[in-house]
C-alpha cells in the first residue's frame, strides 16, 4: 500500500496537500516460442481445447539450398516512444526427432539438442536477435491480414511466433505447415532488420542459453530507447534425415546423446522442433 504524508500546512497556505513516495514498479515479462503441433490433433494441449506446445515445429522437408532455410520468427517485443526497456536474458531450444506411427495410432520420439556445438552434417541452426526498429519502418513488413495462412504460419512477418514464408505449397486441405511440400522464405531468408550488438547476438550457432538453463534471466543485459522491435529469430537449415551414426561412436561410453539417439532411430532423424523466448524489463 502506497504511504502518503502531508506536507507543511503554512507552505500550502493552509492546504494540505498529499504526496505518493512509492514509485511504481518494472513490468518484466517472457516472450516465448509455442505454436501448433499436429501431434495433438484430436487430443488437445490444455483444457481449452488448444493443439500448441512448446517452441515451433520444424517442417521435415529438407532445405535444398542456401537460399530456401526456414526462417523461424520465434520471439519478439516491441517498446514504445520514450519507454526504456532492458533485455534481461534469453533461452534457446532445439530438438531432433522422428515420426514413428501412422494412422490411428501417431507417435513420435524426441530429443533435446544438449550438446552446444552439435549440428547434423547437412543441416544446421543459428540463431539472431535483431531490432527491428518502430512499425512502418523499413525493418521489417507489417503483418498482414491472410485469410490463407495456417497456424503458427504467416506471409512476411507475424505478431506471434511462426514460420515465416514467401512462398509454399501443401497438398489442398492440408492444415499443418509441417507436411509443405514446396518452401520459400521471405527476405531470400534473412531476419528482418539489423543485428543487435552485430558480432555477438546478431548471429550465434551454439546453444549458449538452452531451454533449462538455470539464471536466464541474467544471460543478457541489453538497454532499449523506444520506439522499437526486437526479434529473436532462427534459421534452420534441415536435414535430409539420412545421416547414421558411426557405430564406434555409438558405441563409446558417453558419447552425445544427439548420437546415441540418431544411433537408436536413424535413418529419418531430422530437426524436430526450435523454440527461443525473450526475458524483458521494462521501466515504469
Amino acid at each position: 500500500m502506497a504511504r502518503e504524508f502531508p506536507e507543511d500546512d503554512a507552505s500550502m497556505n493552509g492546504r494540505v496537500a498529499f504526496a505518493s513516495t512509492v514509485k511504481r514498479p518494472a513490468r518484466v515479462f517472457e516472450a516465448a516460442s509455442s505454436g501448433i503441433d499436429e501431434f495433438l490433433q484430436g487430443i488437445g494441449g490444455d483444457p481449452f481445447g488448444g493443439s500448441s506446445a512448446v517452441g515451433l515445429r520444424v517442417p521435415a522437408l529438407a532445405t535444398v539450398s542456401q537460399f530456401n532455410r526456414y526462417l523461424f520468427l520465434l520471439a519478439s517485443f516491441s517498446v514504445a516512444e520514450s519507454v526504456k526497456a532492458t533485455i534481461r536474458g534469453y533461452r534457446q531450444l532445439v530438438t531432433i526427432g522422428k515420426s514413428i506411427g501412422s494412422g490411428s495410432a501417431p507417435r513420435f520420439v524426441e530429443q533435446e539438442v544438449t550438446s552446444p556445438a552439435w549440428r547434423f552434417p547437412d543441416g544446421n541452426v543459428s540463431f539472431h536477435l535483431h531490432r527491428l526498429g518502430p512499425p512502418n519502418s523499413q525493418g521489417f513488413p507489417r503483418p498482414a491480414s491472410n485469410l490463407t495462412d495456417l497456424r503458427s504460419f504467416a506471409h512476411n512477418f507475424a505478431d506471434n511466433p511462426a514460420l515465416l514464408y514467401g512462398a509454399y505449397t501443401i497438398p489442398a486441405g492440408d492444415s499443418f505447415y509441417t507436411h509443405l511440400t514446396g518452401y520459400l522464405p521471405p527476405n531470400a531468408g534473412k531476419p528482418w532488420g539489423t543485428p543487435l550488438r552485430a558480432g555477438q547476438q546478431g548471429t550465434f550457432y551454439d546453444l549458449r542459453t538452452p531451454w533449462r538453463t538455470h539464471g536466464a534471466w541474467h544471460a543478457l543485459d541489453i538497454e532499449l530507447d523506444g520506439p522499437d522491435t526486437i526479434a529473436l529469430f532462427a534459421s534452420v537449415r534441415q536435414t535430409a534425415g539420412t545421416v547414421t551414426t558411426p557405430n564406434t561412436l555409438a558405441n563409446t561410453p558417453n558419447s552425445m546423446p544427439e548420437e546415441q539417439f540418431i544411433a537408436a532411430y536413424a535413418p529419418g532423424v531430422v530437426y524436430w522442433r526450435v523454440g527461443g523466448a525473450l526475458m524483458v524489463e521494462v521501466a515504469p
